[in-house]
C-alpha cells in the first residue's frame, strides 16, 4: 500500500522525521522511507487490532454469510446493527423450526404407509329440470328426415317404447 505523507499518521510521521533531515511537511518522500513509514503505520495498527483467532474465524463467517444462498443468512451478515442480526437470526429460526416440523410430519405420515379402506359415494337424487337445452346435438332432424333410411330407423326407434 502506497499513503501519501498527509495520510500518514503524525506521531508515526514525527519518530521517523528526526531521521530525515532534509523532509519537511510538505515534500515528498522516497520510496524507500515511504515504505518505512508505512511499515510502522501498520506495526502499530497491529498493536491496536490484533488478528487473532477469533477476528479472522468471525470474518471468515461473514464472509460465508454474505455470499450465502440461503436467504435469511446474507441479510444477517450485512446486518448493521444488532439488533438487525438478532431479527434476522429470529426470522431464520422460526422458518427453520417450521420446515422441519412440515417436513417430518409429511415423512411420518409417508412411512404409514396407509391404505384407503372406506369409500364413501354420495349417490342422491335431484330433481329433473323441467326444460332442457341441449345444444350439443351434432344431428339436425331436417336433415335426417330427407334420408329414407334414417328416417326409417328413427321410426323404428319411436315405436320401440324407448323414444
Amino acid at each position: 500500500r502506497r499513503f501519501p505523507v498527509e495520510m500518514v499518521n503524525p506521531s508515526v510521521l514525527n519518530k521517523r522525521k528526526n531521521d530525515l533531515d532534509d523532509l519537511s511537511d510538505t515534500d515528498s518522500i522516497n520510496e524507500k522511507e515511504m515504505n518505512k513509514i508505512v511499515n510502522d503505520v501498520e506495526k502499530e495498527d497491529a498493536k491496536k487490532n490484533p488478528d487473532s483467532r477469533w477476528a479472522k474465524m468471525k470474518a471468515s463467517v461473514r464472509e460465508w454469510g454474505e455470499t450465502s444462498s440461503c436467504h435469511g443468512i446474507p441479510h444477517m451478515a450485512a446486518a448493521s446493527s444488532l439488533f438487525a442480526t438478532v431479527v434476522w437470526s429470529i426470522i431464520l429460526a422460526l422458518c427453520a423450526i417450521g420446515f422441519i416440523y412440515l417436513f417430518s410430519d409429511t415423512l411420518r405420515q409417508y412411512l404409514k404407509f396407509d391404505k384407503i379402506v372406506k369409500l364413501n359415494l354420495g349417490l342422491e337424487s335431484t330433481n329433473f329440470p323441467s326444460v332442457t337445452f341441449c345444444n350439443i346435438n351434432p344431428y339436425k332432424l331436417s336433415k335426417i328426415k330427407d334420408v329414407p333410411e334414417l328416417e326409417a330407423l328413427l321410426e323404428v326407434y319411436k315405436n320401440s317404447g324407448d323414444g
